[in-house]
């Protein structure tokens, strides 16, 4: 047998002798695309409560405030806002929920924040800084701060929220995406860890052209563009189904789990799912390696066992010292990816192949206290319901008032008119009505009176203070103007007790993002290479651009935070104010000052000094240079070399220093 060429190194001196145990023999198992689609549906209807409760919280959100269902005496079934009209009133609403929500949202981009990557290394913290300016490029690539604003309002709406990272080709370029995915379409297993550890299914419905279809799951296969073909051999050209409105949330709100929208559309059910397959834990003790490997795998890592053994008994190294793989089999959790038709046929499949090893999927529910969802939207809709009915019922008190009702007796109508006359009379101006009154005869009067009062005033006052109080978004925090004589001190603490009651929301959306912002790092760490990196982080790096590798950034362990960003005002405030204070003390020089600090005219600046280095480096090389001896001429008949004319581009002093021998020369 010809022996390696590698040397056997004697497994005393790298561990210690242990007995392993026998390796159990197992079998992988493996899921037909109909289990795992029967998994998901039901994981899709039992959460149909939490969908409908959405879409109520989004109507009274955006004004439509009168459409619950309530049940009449005699059995019918009908809307609020039909009782209402039936009844001869006009459904009211002054929607205070929008402007909470507003206001939420104005706190959120008032702070503006970001991404910072930090080494664990902390001779790593440069790479930290590459990583850091790619996040912020991948923010500015795929608009998160405005895709943020909007995924709040849906966390304050519905009480959750979905986003889902990828890499791939869009919009003319290849990089990574984020995505916010609508509610309606996504569906995931029952959890009752608040951090949505014990998350095993989540998945989503996507509804794709033919052409899409066959593009993503059958590139370059004809075969397999006609078992697609086959497929969704029902879909048509021209949409037959409902046509909804354009701008309205109907066509998400009737999403059924098999059906498309549209009859022009084929729908793709993607499943991810925690499943468990035996494995085998390997370490090489050679090269000190940690991996795993499917069961399948064993004979081929008997087989370099075998091997490595007989290249040690050549070189004398006896059986038991062989640095061998040992391998220890154990069950192993992986998310396994499924797309599927709604037949249950598997479109495609496979491991997670994100090097996070968890599926593409960021989200957060609200607050999932014993499984449950409650919004903060969900919270201040009662306040608002009866906000609304007291509106509704003093606009009906004050309509059926009495409000100039003329008391004209009917004895004492003139002669020659009738109670129309006198009525067009009564109400026509300077009108005149002539009759004469009979003795002891009730005379005409008008009536006027007020709205009864029956306390509706002091209610629609109290739910106004109830739905600050309950929403924790008080008067002061929405900028409000106060009464006179407020203190300062007084106002500022409102606002500080308002940003409180609101810290809880605002502290587990960032949990949210830190959590995506990381699997955006990872996907980032996984696909971009080493000029990407450099591309993108710039010349501010603080390292040579040859010095950087693909390994280096990829095999950096990085801590990913949510901070608050440079460029806010009062950010930029106190960074300059900082290093203002350290130029003053002579500490860094001015150049520094302008590369680091946040100036709105410190490129221009540094562009000017930059400028005037160059012109002080071409004037000092011009006078460092030797002065160049006159060339007398030879003969006639030779041209004289003409002597050069340095002195006319350089400064007056220089032109001195150069003439100064001469004239001692001379002397």
């Amino acid at each position: 047998m010809k022996s390696a060429n590698y040397r056997m190194y004697n497994r005393r001196r790298l561990m210690p002798d242990g007995d392993k145990a026998a390796i159990p023999a197992v079998s992988t198992f493996a899921r037909d695309g109909f289990t795992v689609l029967q998994e998901a549906y039901a994981a899709w209807d039992a959460i149909d409560a939490y969908r409908r409760q959405r879409v109520r919280n989004r109507n009274y959100t955006f004004g439509k405030q009168w459409g619950d269902t309530i049940i009449l005496p005699d059995g019918r079934a009908m809307t609020e806002e039909q009782y209402l009209r039936e009844q001869g009133k006009v459904p009211l609403k002054n929607n205070m929920i929008r402007q909470l929500v507003k206001n939420v949202l104005g706190q959120f981009r008032s702070t503006q924040t970001e991404p910072v990557c930090v080494a664990r290394d902390r001779r790593e913290q440069e790479l930290g800084e590459i990583m850091s300016a790619t996040m912020q490029y991948a923010y500015q690539h795929n608009r998160l701060y405005e895709l943020d604003s909007r995924t709040l309002e849906e966390f304050l709406i519905s009480g959750s929220c979905f986003h889902k990272i990828g890499y791939g080709y869009r919009r003319g370029k290849q990089d990574v995406w984020v995505d916010a995915i609508p509610p309606s379409r996504i569906f995931f297993n029952s959890m009752e860890d608040s951090r949505l550890w014990d998350c095993t299914l989540i998945g989503e419905l996507h509804d794709m052209s033919l052409a899409d279809v066959i593009a993503r799951f059958a590139p370059g296969d004809e075969a397999g563009a006609k078992r697609l073909a086959e497929i969704y051999g029902d879909v048509t050209e021209e949409n037959l189904y409902h046509s909804y409105d354009t701008l309205t949330g109907e066509r998400l709100d009737n999403l059924e789990f098999f059906m498309p929208v549209a009859t022009d559309r084929c729908r793709v059910i993607e499943v991810w799912k925690l499943e468990s397959r035996p494995c085998l834990r390997c370490h090489d003790i050679l090269t000190g390696e940690y991996y795993k490997v499917d069961v399948d795998e064993r004979s081929r890592i008997e087989q370099i066992n075998s091997e490595r053994k007989a290249v040690a008994k050549e070189q004398g190294v006896e059986e038991a010292d062989v640095p061998v793989i040992e391998t220890e089999w154990f069950v192993d959790n992986v998310w396994y990816y499924r797309f599927l038709s709604p037949l249950g046929d598997i479109l495609d499949e496979g491991e997670s192949p994100y090097w996070h090893g968890e599926h593409p999927y960021s989200f957060r529910l609200y607050p999932l206290f014993d499984g449950e969802i409650h919004s903060f939207v969900e919270d201040v809709i009662d306040q608002q319901r009866y906000i609304n009915r007291l509106i509704t019922m003093i606009d009906f008190i004050m309509g059926s008032s009495a409000k100039g009702v003329l008391l004209f007796p009917e004895d004492q109508i003139p002669d020659g008119m009738t109670i129309d006359d006198i009525a067009t009379e009564w109400t026509r101006y300077n009108g005149v009505i002539l009759f004469r009154p009979k003795p002891g005869a009730v005379m005409p009067q008008q009536i006027s009176v007020n709205a009864t009062n029956v306390g509706a005033y002091e209610l629609l006052s109290l739910q106004m203070r109830l739905l600050e109080d309950i929403s924790g978004v008080h008067s002061a925090i929405q900028g409000k103007a106060v009464p006179s004589g407020t203190p300062s001190s007084l106002y500022a603490q409102q606002i500080q007790y308002s940003a409180t009651n609101l810290l809880d929301i605002f502290e587990s959306f960032k949990t949210f993002r830190e959590e995506r912002d990381t699997k955006i790092m990872k996907t980032i760490q996984q696909f971009y290479d080493d000029e990407r990196y450099l591309a993108i982080a710039g010349s501010s790096c603080g390292k040579d651009a040859d010095t950087y590798t693909p390994d280096e950034v990829r095999n950096t362990d990085f801590d990913l935070t949510i901070t608050e960003s440079a460029s806010s005002p009062a950010y930029r405030q106190i960074s300059n104010d900082f290093l203002l204070a350290l130029f003053n003390s002579g500490h860094i020089s001015l150049q520094a000052l302008l590369e680091t600090g946040a100036f709105p005219f410190a490129d221009k600046l540094l562009q000017r000094l930059n400028v005037e280095a160059e012109k002080q480096t071409d004037v000092s090389s011009f006078a460092a240079m030797p002065a160049v001896p006159t060339m007398s001429p030879v003969s006639l008949d030779t041209q004289p070399i003409m002597q050069p004319q340095t002195q006319s581009i350089m400064p007056a002093e220089s032109q001195s220093d150069m003439q100064l021998p001469e004239q001692q020369q001379r002397l």
